[in-house]
């Protein structure tokens, strides 16, 4: 607890850094190292299973979705059907190759790792591109909505895992889906989901977003966090493993920490896009 504690006060004010210093761009390379490490996570947990990924073609390809995510996935010089054909056509080959050829289980997890990390953690750098500012008050500059966004979407996600950490810690008795996350509780859930509308609601005011609708998005994003959370459970079940790393401390690696973020930030960007309209 004392731990998970530590991390927050050093990455909370980190992440607002990032987010409005230089128009975005040391919050996308922090993207882009958080997809490395958490990919080169990915990667060296599938080896127990057996499989050889071609790592450095999976880290290349989600480096090029960070640069196509850039301009809310509409940019020119790096286009996703692009990226994807490279992707396919290169991987194969370089597996024809490889005296320990084994296509199926070597192109499927490096495929996977690069879906699951790379390409959702892409729509972070997606959200922080969406165009537009607003004011606050007492604040006398224009806060960037893509900015916002990103802390709207990371904020609910964190309360959603802290809410249910806290409360599942302590009261939890009644277990989710013992099978995949025996930690995971009905109680925890419940806290979770509360804790997420209301953190929802707050950082939906200044964009002068409805009560109702933020209630909507809270409710999104807490069930695509628990969703993220237990998908990521699932796959350390299949490899064998606790954690994914231990670079966060009291969180374990970065897939352990942002599991939830991952589904959470996708689910947020087609809202605010398509339903929002920003």
């Amino acid at each position: 607890m004392v731990l998970r504690f530590i991390s927050a006060i050093i990455g909370i004010p980190l992440l607002i850094l990032f987010v409005f210093v230089g128009e975005g761009i040391p919050f996308i390379l922090a993207v882009a190292v958080m997809s490395v490490i958490g990919l080169d996570e990915f990667y060296r947990g599938v080896r127990a299973t057996g499989a050889e990924p071609q790592e450095w073609v999976g880290l290349s390809s989600a480096f090029l979705f960070l640069l196509v995510a850039r301009n809310q996935f509409h940019e020119a010089a790096f286009s996703l059907p692009g990226v994807l054909t490279l992707f396919v056509i290169a991987t194969l080959t370089i597996e024809l190759l490889r005296d320990n050829r084994a296509p199926i289980k070597n192109l499927g997890s490096t495929f996977l790792g690069v879906v699951y990390v790379g390409w959702l953690f892409s729509y972070l750098v997606a959200i922080r591109s969406i165009n537009g500012t607003f004011t606050i008050p007492s604040i006398p500059w224009a806060v960037p909505v893509g900015a916002w966004f990103v802390l709207y979407v990371v904020f609910t996600s964190w309360a959603a895992d802290t809410g249910a950490y806290l409360v599942g810690r302590k009261w939890g008795r009644h277990k989710l889906v013992p099978k995949v996350s025996p930690g995971k509780s009905w109680e925890g859930l419940f806290a979770g989901i509360a804790s997420t509308i209301v953190v929802s609601v707050l950082m939906g005011w200044p964009l002068h977003i409805p009560w109702d609708t933020s209630l909507l998005i809270g409710l999104g994003v807490v069930f695509a966090s628990v969703v993220g959370d237990l998908a990521e459970s699932a796959i350390k079940r299949d490899i064998g493993i606790k954690d994914f790393g231990s670079i966060l401390p009291g969180h374990g690696g970065i897939l352990d920490r942002f599991d939830g973020l991952l589904f959470a930030a996708p689910f947020f960007y087609y809202y605010v896009t398509l339903v929002l309209g920003y």
